[in-house]
């Protein structure tokens, strides 16, 4: 669409502004579901949970529920918890993945280990993403303009392209990683 839209004398950067919300929103969507599947496992398979996991704090009524659940009605109460307890956070910026990951992922050094995976360091493949992440929340609460000057952010199909190969790399990275 843009590349036809582009040819034809019109513009449709809203476009490739749409992919850095979308892809930094598929992310934190991915990081909050991989959190909830791996938890049930670890729980459901009696495997030990993260120290994170255990230091969470959950409201009385759900660990009642938990308590007094029977073994099968168990998982599901523990799923419930665990839905809820991710279901307000993000997981957009570098510090907040690693944050979501420590919750399945014993692993100290995430972003040591997510850099490795998609050739890069640590510093860069974080950077990147904060960058992606920043760019992100310009487009979703200012519209993508400067305020200081008022005028609309450059984007460019490249732009739009290494946002998208990043963050699709860093996801399959953890893919691959925690699963």
């Amino acid at each position: 669409m843009y590349e036809y839209l582009d040819g034809k004398g019109y513009t449709a950067d809203f476009g490739l502004r749409y992919v850095w919300v979308a892809s930094i929103s598929a992310m934190d969507h991915f990081v909050s579901e991989l959190v909830i599947e791996k938890a049930i496992e670890q729980y459901a398979n009696g495997l030990p949970l993260t120290p994170k996991m255990l230091n969470e704090g959950i409201p009385f009524d759900a660990a009642l529920k938990i308590k007094n659940a029977s073994s099968t009605q168990t998982v599901v109460e523990f799923k419930n918890a665990v839905e809820n307890m991710v279901r307000y956070r993000t997981f957009q910026k570098a510090d907040d993945v690693a944050d979501g990951l420590a919750f399945v992922w014993g692993q100290k050094n995430k972003w040591k280990k997510i850099s490795e995976a998609i050739g890069t360091t640590s510093e860069s493949a974080k950077g990147v993403l904060n960058g992606i992440a920043y760019r992100r929340d310009v487009i979703v609460h200012n519209a993508d303009y400067n305020s200081a000057t008022g005028a609309l952010y450059d984007c460019s199909l490249q732009d739009a392209k290494r946002a998208i190969s990043h963050v699709s790399a860093v996801v399959g990275a953890i893919d691959g990683l925690v699963s």
